[in-house]
């Protein structure tokens, strides 16, 4: 009888229970050897008692340095006994059921699971390493149950607002109280993820296919764009669905940067190095392909107001599908999470690693700009000029692409159009600045470019070919004339049209034939279709 119900352990099922996975699942870690940055192998319990599969979505980190890593099979995983020297980490699932986990924030202790459904919250009260309670923090996104809309990557801003990379709506941003969600640019093809810097930068990546002529990053500036205005960025225009590239006659937004595809054929997201701990590097910003497993320095220009980028690979790599990378604040290292599903070059169905800074001197570009006459770069390092200004240790080449339904893009000449092939130009001067910091290569013929190739050999440890640093930049503004090196000579230029520009004016144009004449004596024929009764049959 309900009269006989006693209220207590009524309430008594409110608190936390018994663990549902008390196991321990312990791994050996395997040390890389690399430097000056070297990739250690945190081991994944892929055989584990619940046949759990392991294809990582996301991870972020503890107070105490302990590592969360989600699933897109929707568990989340507690990761311990990886610092300060450790040998053997420790997996304890911490929660599940969750749908399709592809992102994870922790800030202040308090735990946010990104999913295809809503961002969940956790909470483990008794502290006993697994979690007693989920919550509904937003659900105000739209999802789709088309089968390539994820939604992927979640990231934090210092006001508390929560970004995502929807297949569907676009790049999200979520109010710190998850009631309210803005759009703040769209056009993405299969965003995998997103970045975002201090000063309210966002990254989002897009994978190659129709409409995407190469991977690439776009840049979204998040307080620009609270006028309401919507970024679009040429993949499944939302208003002219027969039109996809140009939106209201005006061609999509420009993208941070393009990837070749033999750099990076399927883009994952980007990580802000906010580390004093992992080199000469802090305040720039990381970019992981998911296609190659591989990461990549992402630098960030900008010419008036337009932003342009270059990433420059970097060695290492990782076994499965990269795409989520954070710094621990616990030792200031590089961890990053991935996962196999969809087609890429690696090993591993999932994979959580550290990149480790080992202390040996970093020779890389830190910062570039683009001028009407060359690039100018700054390294980390100081660099030989005995070498770097010597214009054959430099190679420069350059290429466009196409925006059209195909699937992705050849690579064609930006002197040639319609051409495949590279443009090779001309390295007039190089001269190496500022206390053996900056080099400056001077190309008069540099144009606004979709890719632009630099392979520079500029010490001793980059001499060899297979050493030389390079970069890949897209150039879609160029700034006046640098004239602070020796022998500077100004020269009259006339800067091309923008390349997209002009593949959009003449990939749209239509013409009439001008041989086009009636065809003498032509023969006319005409179709008559009649319709005939069914003839019912004898008696």
């Amino acid at each position: 009888m309900a009269s006989a119900v006693d209220r207590s352990d009524i309430f008594s099922l409110l608190e936390p229970g018994e663990p549902q996975w008390p196991r321990l699942l312990e791994t050996s870690i395997t040390m890389g050897t690399g430097e000056p940055y070297a990739v250690d192998d945190i081991p994944i319990p892929f055989d584990n008692p619940w046949k759990a599969l392991m294809f990582c979505g996301g991870h972020d980190f503890l107070p105490d340095g302990r590592a969360l890593v989600c699933t897109i099979q929707g568990d989340v995983w507690l990761v311990d006994g990886f610092l300060e020297g450790g040998s053997t980490e420790k997996w304890k699932r911490f929660a599940a059921g969750l749908n399709h986990a592809l992102g994870l924030v922790v800030h202040e202790g308090a735990i946010y699971v990104l999913g295809r459904d809503q961002i969940t919250r956790l909470y483990d009260h008794n502290n006993d390493g697994e979690a007693d309670h989920y919550e509904c923090f937003s659900n105000a996104y739209e999802t789709s149950d088309a089968g390539h809309d994820f939604i992927c990557g979640l990231q934090r801003d210092q006001e508390g607002n929560f970004y995502t990379a929807s297949g569907n709506q676009g790049l999200l941003k979520i109010s710190a109280d998850g009631a309210e969600v803005q759009v703040l640019a769209n056009g993405f093809r299969n965003p995998d993820g997103l970045g975002l810097t201090p000063e309210g930068i966002v990254t989002v990546p897009c994978s190659e296919g129709e409409w995407t002529p190469a991977s690439m990053i776009c840049a979204v500036n998040a307080h620009s764009s609270l006028n309401g205005e919507t970024e679009f960025f040429g993949y499944k225009n939302p208003k002219h669905k027969n039109l996809k590239v140009l939106k209201d006659g005006e061609p999509p937004s420009l993208p941070l940067v393009y990837l070749p595809r033999g750099l990076d054929n399927s883009a994952g997201g980007q990580a802000y190095i906010d580390s004093d701990r992992w080199g000469p590097l802090q305040g720039e910003m990381l970019h992981f392909s998911y296609g190659t497993g591989s990461h990549f320095l992402l630098l960030r220009d900008e010419v008036e107001g337009q932003f342009q980028g270059a990433v420059v690979p970097l060695k290492g790599e990782f076994l499965s599908g990269a795409h989520r990378g954070r710094f621990n604040p616990a030792d200031g290292q590089l961890y990053v999470s991935g996962m196999g599903g969809w087609g890429n070059y690696t090993l591993q169905d999932g994979s959580f690693q550290r990149v480790r800074y080992t202390g040996k001197p970093v020779v890389l570009p830190k910062r570039f700009h683009a001028f009407q006459n060359g690039i100018l770069i700054e390294f980390t390092e100081p660099i030989d000029p005995e070498l770097a200004e010597q214009t054959r240790s430099h190679f420069v080449q350059c290429w466009n692409y196409r925006y059209s339904a195909a699937y992705g893009s050849p690579e064609y000449s930006p002197s040639h159009f319609g051409t495949r092939g590279h443009d090779v130009l001309e390295i007039k001067s190089s001269h190496v600045l500022a206390q053996n910091k900056l080099l400056f290569l001077e190309i008069p013929e540099l144009q606004p470019v979709n890719q632009l190739h630099l392979q520079m050999h500029v010490n001793e440890a980059t001499s060899a070919p297979e050493d030389g640093l390079s970069m890949f930049l897209t150039v879609h503004k160029l700034d006046e004339p640098f004239d602070k090196f020796p022998g500077y000579e100004p020269v009259e230029k006339t800067i091309a049209a923008h390349p997209i520009l002009l593949d959009l004016a003449l990939s749209t144009k239509k013409e009439p034939n001008p041989w086009e004449q009636p065809v003498p004596n032509a023969l006319r024929i005409e179709l008559r279709t009649e319709r005939i009764s069914r003839m019912k049959p004898a008696a």
